[in-house]
């Protein structure tokens, strides 16, 4: 019998660690844009931070066992709990056509473990905005997919794919200073093993952006939501959020 040298042996724990960890079910981060505002006349611009969402995959993996936990759907009495809620990376960029329609592309990954994980899930759509550069209306449409290819670990397997609209409301007392309340209602094909459900996740966050330094800026962002796996389960589900852009 041929014996694995101790490199091959780290390379094979390592490979499986990295199994495990991009295991985890997609976290579904909305609102996906939050336009506070015109944009430039052309050019793109670029942001990423860190943001939190559902888990639709959960409860339909709970019930079916899928995830391997042994644990029920814990609802609204868990909001908080890793197998339904998660915080991922989120990174995009804006190619600004003009004033009022801009394109967004971006990609999500997983931050349930420590470290930067390959991205799961893409999205792309389109915005605009009515108003002034002070006040105004500034909608978005989006469409999204994800996946957790199939790995049986915390709250999936889980794949989606779906599109969502929102719409920000914005107010702007100076430049580069911008509070927004952003709605937002999503529809999505939910895919766990041999299923498919229908979910809705709908809800609203406040943003609010700052300078930092010249070019930079912050934003920092707060709300709620409300998963419906249909006939599955309902529930609430916290949002925070913290991205840089330039």
């Amino acid at each position: 019998m041929r014996t694995r040298s101790p490199r091959q042996g780290l390379a094979l724990a390592a490979a499986a660690a990295l199994a495990g960890l991009v295991g985890c079910a997609p976290t579904t981060v909305s609102p996906m844009v939050m336009r506070l505002g015109p944009g430039p006349s052309s050019g793109s611009s670029v942001h990423g931070g860190i943001r939190s969402g559902p888990r639709l995959s959960a409860p339909v993996a709970a019930r079916t066992g899928s995830d391997n936990s042994g644990v029920p759907f814990g609802g609204d009495q868990a909001s908080f709990s890793t197998r339904q809620w998660s915080m991922a990376y989120d990174f995009a960029v804006t190619r600004h056509f003009n004033e009022k329609l801009s394109m967004h592309l971006g990609v999500n990954g997983e931050i349930y473990y420590p470290l930067p994980l390959p991205g799961y899930g893409v999205y792309g759509g389109l915005s605009t905005w009515y108003g002034t550069e002070q006040l105004g209306i500034a909608p978005a449409v989006v469409v999204r997919g994800a996946t957790d290819f199939g790995i049986e670990t915390r709250g999936g397997p889980g794949s989606i794919l779906g599109a969502e609209a929102s719409s920000a409301l914005y107010f702007c007392p100076e430049p580069r200073v911008a509070l927004g309340l952003v709605p937002f209602f999503g529809v999505h094909q939910v895919f766990n093993e041999a299923e498919s459900n229908t979910a809705l996740y709908y809800g609203g966050a406040l943003v609010f952006q700052i300078p930092l330094g010249k070019v930079d800026k912050i934003e920092f962002s707060g709300g709620f939501g409300r998963a419906n796996v249909l006939s599955e389960a309902s529930w609430n589900v916290p949002i925070v959020g913290a991205r840089w852009g330039r």
